[in-house]
């Protein structure tokens, strides 16, 4: 299991975008948050794809994400979000 945290421009990228949308939306990103959380404590090495060493991106459903994966450390830092268009 992997510990997973956030900076605070990633936190702040994830307020704003849930912030701009709408209730449904705000629904959608909830749930894929809570399923993405998940994920990452999982098997956050594995999830993704590999950018450069221990840095990956997740882009799917409603949002793509950037995080960094410490495998000695057990810890997940959540770097961007960004919203992915319709």
């Amino acid at each position: 299991m992997f510990t997973v945290t956030w900076t605070q421009p990633a936190r702040d990228q994830l307020a704003g975008i849930w912030i701009a949308s709408d209730s449904a939306e705000r629904h959608r990103i909830t749930d894929y948050m809570a399923e993405v959380d998940r994920n990452l404590r999982a098997n956050a090495d594995r999830i993704g794809e590999s950018r450069e060493p221990g840095v990956r991106i997740l882009v799917e459903k409603v949002l793509g994400l950037e995080f960094q994966v410490s495998r000695d450390d057990r810890l997940v830092t959540v770097k961007r979000v960004w919203s992915i268009e319709p």
